[in-house]
């Protein structure tokens, strides 16, 4: 993909992991995601693993426009989205990152 972000399968379970934040990463993973989504039967939930964890990953304004755009596109889609953080604080500011969305159907932990 490129340098600031790579994915894999692992079973039913896609692993996309952020190297950083630049919009290239971004731009890469939201079509890594899009494309991820429509594989995936609608019938069934997608699974991700998100691995945010680098020290150089941030949630950007265009990280936020980019998975908005994402999110309103795929928002009656099932599935579950789980984060990995390295310090403590970062979960509390995703989960403002992501309240901002709305309802959505799949499950973000």
């Amino acid at each position: 993909m490129t340098e600031g972000f790579y994915a894999e399968q692992q079973g039913a379970v896609a692993v996309h992991t952020f190297i950083d934040s630049t919009d290239a990463a971004v731009d890469a993973w939201t079509l890594e995601l899009a494309r991820h989504i429509d594989a995936t039967p609608t019938d069934q939930p997608f699974r991700v693993l998100m691995d945010v964890s680098s020290n150089n990953v941030s949630f950007t304004r265009y990280a936020r426009h980019s998975t908005a755009q994402l999110f309103t596109r795929y928002q009656n889609r099932l599935g579950r989205l789980a984060f990995l953080f390295s310090s403590r604080t970062a979960p509390y500011f995703a989960r403002i990152f992501f309240a901002t969305f709305g309802k959505v159907s799949f499950e973000v932990a």
